[in-house]
Order: structure tokens, then C-alpha cells, then sequence
């Protein structure tokens, strides 16, 4: 009795044929254009609110469910879509300059944005709250379920979302794919947004400013995935 051993063969691609793993790079481009603008729409259709208090918020997503709503599904698949691209967006560096950062802020983007997508749709139960229940009430339920120990968990995550994509433009700056000035939009409006207070058109002037550099990578997978496009012509 013989044994014998194999070596798993490998399956090269053949001249001219692209794999279908590349379908991505289109797909991830015009989704962290898309979810941008979307985001920024959501932005500036949110209800507006006399102040950051929980009665006030309460108050302004339960004034016009239209508006809630629109708001909440804006703000949603834009993140979402946003959030889901950055994970091809490795894919514009070659070499190993800026790839680990690139990775890691990618990672971080992705479940950051992904759990703020799922967090807006509390938009929807608030504005409810507000309907339905008196304001006292509503606002003791809000403060109940989102200071449970879970929720602080929920929020932890969702800063990822924030630190996550400036560490993947570090990444991709540092290996050449796009220009270092690109940082600053996005810190710029990340700080004004953290001292600023909550105004939707201001605020999402402040999201147009900080999408920039979001659009010119997602530009930057449609531009390489042309480029392959033709070279595998």
C-alpha cells in the first residue's frame, strides 16, 4: 500500500481575464461617492432642535415624522454605503509603504460606520417616543435605554467610525495615492463638528467638507479599476 502525496495545484489567471473580485473596485467607488452625498443630505434634512438636551432632541425628531424619517434613511444607508466601500479601499496601495495603516483604518471605518448606520435607525423609535408618550416620560425611557451598559458599548464603537477613516487616509497619503492636504478637510470638520453647535445646514456644510477626501478615493477606485479595465483589454 502506497501513499501518495499531492500538491494542491494553483490556478492561474489567464492573460487578459481580471477576477471577479475586481468587480469591486467600481462598486466600492461609487458607493463612497454616493454614501457621501447621501450623508450629507441626511445632514442637512435633520430636524433642527433648540439645544443638545434630551428633551429637545426628543422633541425634534417627534415634531415632523416626515422629516425624521427622510433624515434617519439618508443618514443610514449613506453610512452604511460609506462604511462598506472602505473596505476595498486597501486595494489602491501597492507595496507595503502605508498598507498596514491603510488595512487598520479601513477595518476601523467599516464597523465604526456600519455601527452608526444601525444606531440612526434609533431615530425612528425616539420620534415615537416623543409622539406617544408625555415628555417626561419619553425622556426617562430615552435616558434608561441609553445609558444601559450595552449602549455604552455601542458607543465606544461608533468613535471608530470617526478615527477610522482618518487613519486610512494616513495610510493611503503615505503610499502615494493621495495627496497629504487631503487630511486636513476631514480633521478640520471632525473638530468644528466636536465644538460647534448643532445647526443642520451648518453641520452639513461641515459633513461636504469632511466628505472630500472620502470622494477623491472612491474617484481613485473608479480611476484604477478603468486602468486594469484596459490593460486586461
Amino acid at each position: 500500500m502506497t501513499t501518495e502525496l499531492q500538491t494542491p495545484s494553483t490556478t492561474t489567471p489567464a492573460p487578459g481575464r481580471r477576477s471577479a473580485g475586481s468587480l469591486l473596485l467600481p462598486i466600492a467607488g461609487g458607493a463612497l461617492v454616493l454614501g457621501s452625498v447621501l450623508f450629507v443630505a441626511g445632514m442637512v434634512t435633520s430636524p433642527p432642535q433648540d439645544s443638545m438636551a434630551d428633551a429637545d432632541y426628543i422633541a425634534s425628531l417627534a415634531r415632523d415624522e416626515a422629516r425624521t424619517t427622510l433624515s434617519a434613511l439618508l443618514l443610514h444607508y449613506g453610512t452604511m454605503l460609506t462604511g462598506l466601500a472602505w473596505l476595498a479601499a486597501p486595494a489602491l496601495v501597492r507595496g507595503r509603504r502605508g498598507a498596514g495603516l491603510a488595512v487598520a483604518g479601513a477595518l476601523m471605518a467599516a464597523l465604526g460606520m456600519v455601527t452608526v448606520a444601525g444606531n440612526v435607525l434609533f431615530d425612528f423609535w425616539t420620534g415615537a417616543v416623543g409622539r406617544l408618550l408625555e415628555a417626561s416620560t419619553a425622556e426617562a425611557v430615552f435616558a434608561d435605554v441609553h445609558g444601559s451598559a450595552a449602549m455604552a458599548v455601542v458607543g465606544t464603537v461608533t468613535l471608530l467610525g470617526l478615527v477610522g477613516p482618518l487613519v486610512g487616509y494616513a495610510g493611503l497619503a503615505r503610499a502615494g495615492v493621495i495627496s497629504w492636504w487631503l487630511l486636513a478637510p476631514a480633521v478640520v470638520s471632525l473638530v468644528l463638528a466636536t465644538v460647534l453647535t448643532f445647526s443642520p445646514l451648518l453641520y452639513g456644510g461641515l459633513m461636504l467638507l469632511g466628505a472630500v477626501p472620502a470622494v477623491v478615493v472612491g474617484l481613485r477606485l473608479l480611476q484604477r479599476n478603468r486602468a486594469e479595465a484596459a490593460v486586461a483589454a
